[in-house]
């Protein structure tokens, strides 16, 4: 039986090079959001390293690795969910890597990996460019799991423009979508909002979205930070500062989604079994 209610916080972070530090951040603010409460907490995307690219090979890694055994370990001591926003995966290529999201259940155990799909290619020209491509591998594989019963679909940052990934995890019963993120301040300022509460709304789901913040010290790229939690109507339930680290919390309740689906029910005309 799937539960109805479930609280979740999403981590506020401005992660640098300094891998050691990132990694003792998240823990301390992990912890702070099982002591109230949560039984999810999610981390931004590229939340153990963020900085020049030509020293990622020293960041990246395997998902046998400690730091991911230390997060295994953090989300059985505190009986608590932790979604890796998303870490640097070795691929096996020189030079390419994974940009790769890892769901742990309140036990410990990884029940999902998921491979960002769309790679961040663009130059907004006097602005920002960047080009994951050129060192980041594409994954194929649409992913969507289960925490306490509820289905939940995984995606990260960029993916969030292209609806259709959305609608496909929807359609395979996802009822909360994870988007951990580090949106530029420049595109976040333009469409963070508007996207996030597009796919909650379109898709009737719940969207968690935890962001990076602050400026990069390394390549001065500023990270628009507002980490979302956003309902299945569009409200939002929590918001988090453009540019501090912390901490936003809120209670999802899927009773409220059902019913919902069955008074407007959007997916069903769609198509879908929902």
């Amino acid at each position: 039986m799937p539960t109805s209610k479930i609280k979740v916080a999403c981590i506020q972070i401005n992660a640098d090079e300094n891998i050691d530090a990132n990694i003792d951040r998240a823990l301390r603010l992990t912890n702070v959001a099982a002591q109230k409460n949560a039984r999810l907490a999610l981390l931004p995307e590229v939340f153990h390293y963020r900085g020049d690219r030509k020293k990622i090979g020293q960041a990246a890694l395997t998902l046998k690795a400690p730091l991911i055994k230390k997060f295994q370990r953090a989300a059985a001591g505190f009986n608590m969910g932790i979604l890796l926003g998303s870490v640097l995966e070795k691929s096996g290529k020189r030079g390419k890597f994974y940009n790769t999201s890892v769901l742990i259940s309140e036990k410990g155990r990884i029940t999902a990996v998921y491979r960002k799909i769309h790679l961040f290619d663009i130059d907004l020209r006097g602005e920002v460019k960047v080009s994951e491509s050129e060192y980041i591998l594409p994954g194929r594989k649409k992913v969507v799991s289960q925490f306490r019963g509820i289905k939940a679909g995984l995606s990260i940052c960029y993916d969030l423009r292209f609806p259709e990934l959305y609608r496909e995890l929807t359609a395979r019963g996802a009822e909360m979508i994870f988007v951990p993120s580090n949106f530029t301040e420049t595109t976040g300022k333009a469409h963070w909002e508007t996207l996030l509460r597009a796919r909650a709304i379109e898709n009737q789901v719940f969207v968690i979205a935890p962001a990076q913040c602050g400026k990069n010290v390394s390549t001065g790229i500023k990270s628009f930070g507002t980490s979302l939690i956003v309902d299945p109507w569009g409200r939002i339930l929590a918001r988090g500062s453009s540019s501090g680290e912390e901490i936003i919390l809120a209670e999802l309740d899927f009773g409220l989604l059902r019913k919902l689906r069955r008074q407007f029910p959007v997916l069903t005309h769609a198509g879908f079994d929902c």
